[in-house]
Formats: structure tokens, C-alpha cells, sequence
């Protein structure tokens, strides 16, 4: 289900909801696509292959692509997608999922906060941070090459169940039985951020959900959501959107 979308030339932009549990059946595509992974998790089977993708996640596939896509049983799947016709398509070198690194997360923030506008600007700024979402992803394409540490996939997964906790660099490392220095260079290094950057990015997501869907005081979502208090949520909250928690509840 299309939440919100946009149609622009050679390009459709959609943030999109599966529900949990529901399975969409082999289909194809005629236009390329790239898929951000917002919240929940899915199973996609393409070309033989199965992956698994948790939120961070991007997915790029050139048009003419078939696949098969089911959301976990445990929560809705939201996504973001680009499609992209193939006049316009730039080919990706990779189709393999990766974790964004910090600019695509970018430009998938920005093309979201597009969506929720509608002024004479919208479409232009639309088109202008998916084309550079795409750039993106192809100019990264050597760093998909590389060969990812095998607890780095663990370590992003345990942030994305943890966050809300009492989870540090030195916890994370205990856990994955790394050294703090090795798994802090390999955040800089392969997804170009840190582990406390990735902490934060998750809690504001957190943030984000409970100012939207439910009516929760902000004393009781900075708590809930791993941060010391309401001022200290409101400050990273702020960075991180430009709102303040109040402003964007009121405003969504």
C-alpha cells in the first residue's frame, strides 16, 4: 500500500507498507529500482538467491528484475522505493543488499520530508534527491565489493533490537566479542558512521513512531526510547529532523 507517492518524468517515488506476514508473489518490474528499508523486515527471493533485510538496509535492482517479497510475521515492513525507467536508470554494478552509509540514509530522509510537502518546489526537489540517491548508490558500488567483517551484519541488527537500552561501543563490542577499536573503525569504515551515530539513528526512529501513532507524553517516549530524559531527547531530536518532538507531532 502506497502511503504517499509521487509521479515524476521517468521516475516514481513511493514510501510504501506491507503488512506483517503478507507475501507478494512473483512478480516482475519493468523499471529499475532501489529500496530503502525504513522499519520491519523482509525476505525478498531474486535470481535464485535469498536475502534477508532489516531496516538500513538498500537493495538495488536494474529494470526487467523479478522477485518474490514477504514481510516478517512480527511487524509491518516499510519501505521506501525509487523507480526508475530505463532510459533514466544508471547501471549498478552490485544488486546484493548493503547498509546504506550515512549519505543515502541522507538523501532517503530528505526525499521522505519532500513527500510530506506539496509546494511549487516539491517535484523539482523530488527528482533532484532521487537522481542523487542513485549516483549515490552507484559510486559506493566498489565498496559492496569489499568483503564485510561477518559480525558487522550482527552488529547493526543487534543496534536496531537494542537501541532503546543501555547499549555502548564497549557493550556492543563485549557481545560480539570484538575489540572496541576494531568494530569502531569498521562502523567508519564500511558504513561511514559510528556506533554511537547508529544508536541515535535508531531512537529517533523510535521517537518518530511514538509521536505518530500513539499519544504517549514526551516524558514517557524519551524513557521508553533509551534517552536520560525528555530535554536530552529533545535536543538529539532536534538535530536529527529540525523539529522538536512537540513541533513534529503537531505537524504529522
Amino acid at each position: 500500500m502506497d502511503l504517499r507517492s509521487c509521479q515524476l518524468d521517468g521516475i516514481k517515488v513511493s514510501e510504501t507498507l506491507v503488512s506483517a506476514g503478507a507475501e507478494l508473489a512473483d512478480h516482475s518490474h519493468e523499471t529499475g529500482q532501489i529500496c530503502f528499508v525504513l522499519d520491519g523486515e523482509m525476505r525478498e527471493r531474486a535470481g535464485g538467491r535469498d536475502d534477508y533485510l532489516r531496516p538500513g538496509v538498500l537493495r538495488s535492482q536494474a529494470p526487467g528484475f523479478q522477485h518474490t517479497v514477504s514481510a516478517s510475521p512480527e511487524s509491518d515492513l516499510l519501505t521506501l522505493l525509487l523507480f526508475i525507467d530505463h532510459d533514466r536508470w544508471i547501471p549498478i554494478e552490485s544488486a546484493a543488499p548493503r547498509t546504506a552509509d550515512v549519505v543515502l540514509r541522507g538523501y532517503a530522509d530528505q526525499i521522505r520530508r519532500e513527500l510530506g510537502r506539496s509546494d511549487d518546489a516539491t517535484r523539482l526537489a523530488l527528482e533532484g534527491w532521487t537522481m542523487l540517491a542513485v549516483s549515490s548508490a552507484v559510486r559506493t558500488r566498489v565498496l559492496a565489493r569489499m568483503v564485510l567483517p561477518p559480525w558487522l551484519g550482527d552488529a547493526v541488527a543487534l543496534i536496531e533490537r537494542r537501541a532503546c537500552e543501555a547499549i555502548s561501543l564497549t557493550i556492543l563490542a563485549s557481545v560480539l566479542g570484538v575489540h572496541r577499536a576494531t568494530l569502531a573503525a569498521a562502523f567508519r569504515r564500511f558504513l561511514d558512521t559510528s556506533v554511537g551515530e547508529s544508536i541515535r539513528e535508531v531512537r529517533v526512529r523510535r521517537v518518530i513512531r511514538a509521536l505518530t501513532e500513539t499519544r504517549a507524553p514526551l516524558c514517557e517516549i524519551a524513557t521508553t526510547c533509551g534517552f536520560h530524559d525528555q530535554a536530552h531527547m529533545g535536543r538529539v531530536f532536534r538535530k536529527a529532523t529540525g523539529f522538536s518532538p512537540g513541533a513534529y507531532r503537531a505537524r504529522h
